[in-house]
C-alpha cells in the first residue's frame, strides 16, 4: 500500500507551530515567573533611541562644520552677510547692479544647504535606524536571551549551564559576532535582489512589473529569516552549538526561524511605534518560544533536527 505524503509540508507545520509558541510564550512565561525578562526589550530600545539622538545630533553638527570650513576654503563665507529667511529674493534684491546681491544670494543658498545637511542627517539616521535596528537590539539583549533560554531548558530538561563572568561576556561577544554575520548575509542578499530589480526595471519593465511583489515579498522573508536566526542561536548555544554551527543549522528548521522572524518585522513595519512595539513583544517572547519549540519533549520529532 502506497503512503500519501501528508497535504501541509513541514515548512508550513514549522511555520504556524512558530507563531503558535510566539502566542503561547506570554502564557509560558507568567506561569514560570518570568515576566522580569520583558523589560529587557524596552530598556534596550530606551537606551537605542537615545543613542539615535545623541548620534543625529552630531552628525548634523559634524556636516554644518564641514560645510563651513568648506565655504571659507573656497573664500565664500558669508558670517557678514544679512542673515535671510529661506524665501526667493524679492525683486529689489534681484539685481547684480546691487552690491549686496551677491551677499544675499549666498546668504540665502548657505541657509538652503544647512537645511538640507539638517534633514538629510535625520533621513540617514532613520534609514540606518530600520536596517540596524533589530541587530542592534539583538545584541544588547543577547546575554538576556541566553539566560532566559538556558532557563527554560533546566525547567524543561533539567539540564543547566553554569552563569559566570566569563558566561556573561562570552555571550556578549557570541551576540555581536552573530548579529555582525547575519547583518552583513542579509545585506548582501537584499542588495542582490535591489540589483536584480533595477536590471528588471531597466531591460525588461513589464516582468520588473510582474515580479515586483514577488521581489518585495523575498526582501521580507529574508529579513525574518536572518531575525529568526539570530533568536534561535540563543537557544542552540545552550545546545553546545557553535555560532557557525547554530547559523547552518537554523536552515534545517528554515519554517521555525521564518515564522519568529516574521512575527518581529510584522511588529517593526507599524508606524512610530513600531520599534517600541518590537522591543516588547520580540526578543524574549520569540526566545522563549525558540526554547520551546527546540527543548519541550512533546513536539514532534522534526523539530529537533
Amino acid at each position: 500500500m502506497v503512503r500519501l505524503r501528508p497535504v501541509t509540508p513541514l515548512f508550513l507545520r514549522e511555520f504556524t507551530a512558530a507563531w503558535g509558541a510566539w502566542i503561547q510564550s506570554f502564557g509560558y512565561l507568567k506561569r514560570h515567573n518570568l515576566q522580569a525578562f520583558h523589560a529587557v526589550g524596552p530598556g534596550a530600545i530606551a537606551l537605542l533611541t537615545t543613542l539615535g539622538w545623541w548620534l543625529t545630533s552630531k552628525l548634523d553638527s559634524a556636516a554644518q562644520a564641514a560645510l563651513h570650513r568648506g565655504l571659507e576654503a573656497l573664500g565664500l563665507t558669508s558670517q557678514d552677510a544679512p542673515s535671510l529667511d529661506p524665501h526667493p529674493l524679492t525683486e529689489s534684491q534681484a539685481t547684480s547692479a546691487d552690491p549686496s546681491f551677491w551677499s544675499s544670494l549666498l546668504s540665502w543658498a548657505v541657509d538652503q544647504l544647512e537645511w538640507v545637511l539638517h534633514w538629510g542627517v535625520i533621513a540617514l539616521v532613520f534609514w540606518l535606524k530600520i536596517k540596524v535596528t533589530k541587530y542592534l537590539l539583538l545584541t544588547l539583549v543577547a546575554p538576556f536571551m541566553s539566560l532566559l533560554a538556558a532557563t527554560i531548558q533546566q525547567k524543561v530538561t533539567g539540564q543547566s549551564t553554569p552563569l559566570s563572568l566569563a558566561s556573561v561576556l562570552h555571550d556578549i561577544a557570541r551576540g555581536i559576532r552573530t548579529a555582525l554575520s547575519l547583518f552583513l548575509m542579509e545585506m548582501g542578499l537584499t542588495l542582490t535582489l535591489a540589483i536584480l530589480g533595477l536590471l528588471l526595471t531597466i531591460f525588461t519593465p513589464p516582468i520588473a512589473v510582474l515580479l515586483s511583489p514577488f521581489l518585495l515579498v523575498t526582501s521580507w522573508t529574508v529579513g525574518s529569516y536572518f531575525y529568526g536566526a539570530a533568536v534561535f542561536d540563543a537557544v542552540f548555544e545552550q545546545q553546545g552549538m557553535d555560532w557557525r554551527t547554530s547559523i547552518r543549522n537554523g536552515w534545517q528548521q528554515k519554517g521555525h526561524l521564518i515564522g519568529i522572524g516574521m512575527v518581529f518585522s510584522l511588529l517593526l513595519a507599524i508606524p512610530v511605534a513600531g520599534p517600541f512595539l518590537a522591543a516588547l513583544l520580540g526578543p524574549i517572547p520569540a526566545t522563549a518560544a525558540a526554547a520551546k519549540l527546540t527543548f519541550h519533549p512533546s513536539l514532534p520529532a522534526e523539530n529537533q533536527t
